[in-house]
């Protein structure tokens, strides 16, 4: 039972996938991780999905497939770009990405192998890991027959030994070293390193890396001449290779005792399976890595629109509230404005006001009480008399002229005493349409302007114009109201007086417009819109 327990543990058939060392070991690991990654979708569990993928990619790695490898990696990538980042993630992400290093390596696509482990580089923190990546590029040199910068990068490996305890490590940077000093006639390094590397991984019982020995000590006596032990090693590695089941071990193997017979048939067959063979890998090398370029290529492609919608979204957002801001101070000003003149235009009504009351009060009430004085006294002097009294009437006018009491009627009929107040014997005052204005609608501040704007108009043309006829004219124009003035008088150059700067002045107060037109012996007219 106890048995039985260890063998369905998660750990018996991690350790057996990444080891084999029975032929059925690799079958037995697939087919749990196979079961063991369907029920961990159903259960949606990140960290045993991400595990058991990994487990698969190494395993169909072994198996010689491939694309099935690949595919597995690739999803778990995926997995680890959308999590967020913890020692465990960077540690699957480390072997995934040296897992995709030799499955292009093994495919020739040397560049994107070296991209993958120089990744690993970048995020491996330990001795273990580095040692292992530079023993991997000293692979993708080593095949290319660049032993020089093989042994650089297993030199860099082999310094971090003393920092190592993993004996299988330590051995597989001496089984490789060992092998590069043979590739490049170095006697005195080279089998005393590869035997070592055989004595740590036979202590291990390491069936896997025992294989790899044997094939390289293969080499290396075929290489010297030595065909017999070359041969023993051989048939050792053929050995280890069925025994953890490996297709592409086994296939190696068998080529290596083929190049050892004496059959020119044989190797005749060698020769041409290693052309087929490398014609192949060469082919299939222009599609590796196409399937993680494509899964990068999106990512970064989505990553790059999302920036880029998150900065037009923040650009239109700094665009409509700098908008904002600019109509918010638009409309203050304008109503700041807006206030101001009123104030403005109230400040000088309530002067012209108190101006009126002082002018009636303590003038015009002082010469008419020292006419009546004048009168009781039975004064002869009648010019006198009538001088006071054109001094009284002047007085008064003024002071009508800088008031204005609105009556309790209708705007329109205060419109009409002004107009017949203005007129006598020497000019006649006629208005139309002043009862087709709705002046009920005017504020009592724009019917009092409108009043003393047009009360200014009339005393401009009872002063200079010498006018026979002037006419006042009201219409409606949609939202505006448009008021006319013309006379027949005698014109001008136009020379704005106090009297007509005031009159411009007022309508502007109420967001209006004026207009004056005047020729010599051509009259003068005047056109407002409010």
């Amino acid at each position: 039972m106890q048995g039985q327990t260890k063998k369905d543990s998660l750990a018996y058939y991690s350790h057996i996938a990444l080891s084999p060392q029975s032929p059925n070991d690799l079958d037995k690991a697939y087919q749990f991780f196979t079961a063991h990654y369907s029920k961990a979708k159903k259960e949606n569990k990140k960290i045993l999905i991400l595990n058991d993928l990994y487990y698969l990619s190494s395993l169909n790695h072994k198996k010689g497939a491939y694309e099935a490898s690949e595919n597995h990696a690739l999803a778990a990538i995926k997995i680890l770009d959308s999590s967020p980042s913890s020692d465990y993630n960077t540690q699957l992400r480390k072997s995934l990405y040296t897992l995709l290093g030799i499955l292009y390596y093994e495919q020739r696509n040397n560049p994107k192998a070296l991209e993958l482990y120089d990744r690993v580089l970048e995020i491996t923190t330990n001795a273990r890991d580095s040692a292992v990546v530079y023993n991997n590029i000293s692979n993708i040199y080593k095949r290319d027959e660049d032993y020089e910068n093989t042994k650089a990068q297993l030199v860099k490996a082999y310094a971090l030994i003393p920092r190592l305890k993993d004996t299988l490590t330590i051995a597989r940077i001496e089984d490789n070293l060992g092998f590069v000093y043979a590739l490049l006639n170095n006697r005195k390094k080279d089998l005393p390193l590869m035997k070592s590397a055989l004595n740590y991984r036979e202590l291990a019982k390491d069936t896997l890396s025992l294989y790899t020995s044997h094939s390289h000590l293969a080499q290396y006596y075929y290489d010297v001449d030595s065909l017999q032990k070359a041969s023993h090693h051989a048939l050792k590695a053929k050995e280890f290779a069925a025994h953890i089941n490996s297709p592409m071990y086994k296939h190696d193997a068998l080529g290596m005792l083929t190049k050892l017979s004496s059959d020119t048939h044989a190797k005749a067959y060698k020769k041409l399976n290693d052309s087929l063979t490398k014609a192949d890998k060469e082919r299939a090398s222009k599609d590796a890595f196409m399937k993680y370029d494509n899964a990068e290529f999106k990512r970064k492609a989505l990553e790059s629109q999302l920036k880029e919608a998150q900065q037009r979204t923040q650009s239109i957002i700094a665009i409509i509230v700098a908008a904002s801001i600019a109509l918010i101070a638009v409309l203050i000003y304008f109503i700041l404005k807006s206030k101001h003149k009123k104030e403005k235009l109230q400040q000088v009504y309530d002067a012209e006001s108190r101006i009126s009351k002082q002018i009636h009060d303590e003038v015009a009430n002082d010469v008419f009480q020292f006419m009546t004085k004048l009168e009781s006294e039975a004064l002869s002097n009648e010019h006198l008399i009538d001088e006071l009294q054109d001094i009284y009437s002047k007085t008064r006018d003024i002071s009508k002229e800088y008031s204005f009491i609105e009556g309790e009627g209708v705007f329109a009929d205060t419109i009409k005493d002004l107009v017949l107040s203005f007129s006598d014997t020497s000019v006649r005052v006629l208005d139309k349409g002043r009862s087709d204005i709705a002046w009920e609608t005017f504020s009592k501040m724009k019917r009092t302007t409108v009043y003393k704007v047009l009360q200014e108009l009339l005393i401009n043309m009872k002063k200079h114009s010498q006018a026979s006829i002037a006419v006042l004219t009201f219409a409606k124009d949609g939202r505006k109201t448009i008021i006319t003035y013309s006379d027949n008088g005698v014109g001008s150059d136009l020379n704005k007086s106090n009297g007509l700067q005031n009159v411009e002045n007022r309508i502007e107060s109420l967001n209006g417009s004026i207009t004056f037109e005047t020729e010599r012996n051509k009259g003068f007219k005047t056109k407002i819109v409010i």
